[in-house]
């Protein structure tokens, strides 16, 4: 593999099982950023199985370290997004009450999405 295509955060000495713990939460982090928190819980789930018989190395300890933050800090931009997304449909909605009032129904005179389906 040529150095420029090699991967930063997998150093070419480290071992395979250290290669796999960098890799699951490399994919956890992926997966958090596209909102698949089933698949960050798993990831993290079978990177702890692997770290559970195997003594840690400090270098180790300390780049997963960094990994967990920066997949923390992809979870937490997803939340603001999404947050985003709420406070945006909760303002669309008081909007259309507020149109719905004008014309003279209630809110409890329309039909819930769930009479619909």
């Amino acid at each position: 593999m040529k150095p420029e295509t090699r991967n930063p955060q997998l150093p070419s000495n480290a071992t395979a099982w250290e290669k796999n713990l960098r890799t699951l939460t490399m994919q956890a982090g992926q997966a958090a950023e596209l909102g698949r928190w089933d698949q960050v819980e798993e990831r993290y789930r079978l990177r702890g199985e692997h770290l559970r018989d195997h003594p840690m190395p400090p270098a180790l300890a300390t780049d997963l370290a960094v990994l967990d933050r920066e997949v923390e800090a992809r979870i937490a931009n997803v939340r603001l997004v999404v947050q985003s997304q709420l406070n945006e449909v909760a303002k669309i909605r008081r909007n259309l009450q507020g149109v719905r009032s004008w014309q003279g129904l209630r809110e409890t005179e329309r039909p819930r999405m769930d009479q619909l389906a």
